[in-house]
């Protein structure tokens, strides 16, 4: 399994909104907090010029996306917390024989960070940052680096995350998707996922019914 880690493992969809928002006003720019929000789970490469036009990108797009970053680890990254037994979930993967990584176009301090905050290392095989991409999602290519990571055989991997992006990267290369309805993404949203569930404690609960889906 590829497990995305914003709106997945924790808690911090609403956070990254709320950081936008403050760094797109630090520009000048009023963006409203519904427009934000529909668009988390993609990386600033795509949020920043899907928001701003094109005499706004030449003015201070860069600038934003710097700053953004800066923001979310000064103001924002320490009040992060995991989903309830997200924790307990990845060590019971992996002690269930399932090889895992964190698929996440986040800096890659943040990534070990949010490694750490889980208590995850042992039981990860790796972890993509947006080092590991050119794109963020819905470009494949995190999935595709986590995949590589895994040394996982691509037709028995899951992708698991919480936007319509993950499910749309996950497709292009192409894996099944589980997403999870923990990253406040309306279930219609995610229709396209092969399996979804409320949040990651099904991962292990619904166990026999993923395990249905490489035998069908």
């Amino acid at each position: 399994m590829l497990l995305d880690i914003d709106g997945t493992l924790v808690d911090s969809n609403d956070k990254h909104t709320d950081c936008w928002v403050e760094a797109f006003a630090h520009f000048g720019k009023r963006v409203e907090w519904d427009e934000i929000r529909g668009q988390i789970g993609k990386g600033g490469d795509l949020l920043v010029p899907d928001t701003l036009n094109a005499r706004e990108m030449r003015r201070f797009g860069e600038e934003l996306k710097t700053y953004r970053g800066e923001l979310w680890k000064r103001r924002y990254l320490e009040t992060v917390q995991p989903f309830p037994r997200a924790r307990e979930v990845i060590r019971e993967l992996h002690e269930l024989g399932i090889r895992l990584a964190f698929a996440s176009s986040s800096n890659p301090d943040e990534v070990e960070y949010y490694v750490d905050l889980l208590g995850a290392r042992e039981w990860i095989a790796g972890s993509t940052s947006k080092e590991d991409a050119r794109f963020s999602k819905p470009s494949p290519e995190i999935f595709q680096a986590a995949l590589e990571q895994t040394g996982s055989d691509d037709a028995f991997t899951f992708a698991v995350g919480d936007t319509p992006y993950d499910i749309l990267a996950a497709h292009r290369i192409p894996l099944p998707a589980i997403a999870v309805l923990s990253g406040g993404f309306p279930a219609d949203t995610l229709k396209k996922a092969e399996l979804l569930f409320d949040d990651v404690t099904a991962l292990t609960r619904e166990i026999d019914r993923i395990d249905d889906y490489f035998r069908t």
